[in-house]
């Protein structure tokens, strides 16, 4: 039965995020002992984790239900098209039949790769200081992603850098590494001119 299938498919798909979603809460309920460190009359340190937490259960919560709605009452021209779908991928299989192998090997390719990169920023953070391995790692990210406008990359990764900068140390309150050497120099001089001290 097709819809079956389709109800299944739809359940398994909602598996991470329920995972996700109880994770979320379990840590919700444990940050909770992070107020026992809070200073009379300032925000404790519970408040930024928790919101986290908050955003990731709604995020979560609205996967799993989008999910089951989609599910529950598919378009009614599905039908139609998936008919259609199939005589088309009947009559042209031998044509397209390396096209779709193509793309899942370049999906494979780009998400090892990402891997790659985020294990790189983790293990470069300690020396290139954050302001500037953040700033290389959104560029390298977008480029990644398959886009090439060297002024947008340049722009988006700088500012994007200095906006985590700026929340993380000056609204936050997190001690985030500096770097070694000239890349200490660097971040030195970018959270004076944000004012962060």
């Amino acid at each position: 039965m097709p819809s079956a299938g389709k109800a299944a498919a739809g359940l398994r798909r909602a598996i991470p995020y329920a995972v996700l979603l109880c994770g979320a809460a379990y840590l919700y309920v444990n940050a909770g002992q992070f107020a026992q460190f809070a200073r009379p009359g300032e925000l404790g340190p519970d408040l930024w984790p928790r919101a986290i937490l908050v955003l990731l259960i709604f995020v979560c919560a609205g996967a799993i239900l989008r999910g089951m709605l989609v599910v529950a009452h598919p378009p009614d021209s599905e039908a139609l098209s998936d008919a259609v779908a199939g005589d088309a991928a009947a009559a042209q299989a031998d044509n397209t039949a390396d096209a779709p192998q193509g793309r899942a090997r370049t999906s494979t390719y780009r998400l090892l790769a990402g891997i790659g990169l985020s294990a790189a920023y983790v293990a470069g953070l300690g020396w290139l200081g954050f302001p500037v391995a953040t700033a290389l790692y959104l560029g390298l990210f977008i480029v990644l992603g398959g886009y090439r406008r060297a002024g947008v990359i340049v722009s988006t990764s700088v500012l994007g850098s200095l906006a985590f900068v700026f929340v993380f140390m000056k609204i936050v309150y997190v001690s985030l590494p500096l770097g070694t050497g000239p890349f200490q120099a660097v971040s030195i001089a970018i959270l004076a001119a944000l004012g962060v001290r």
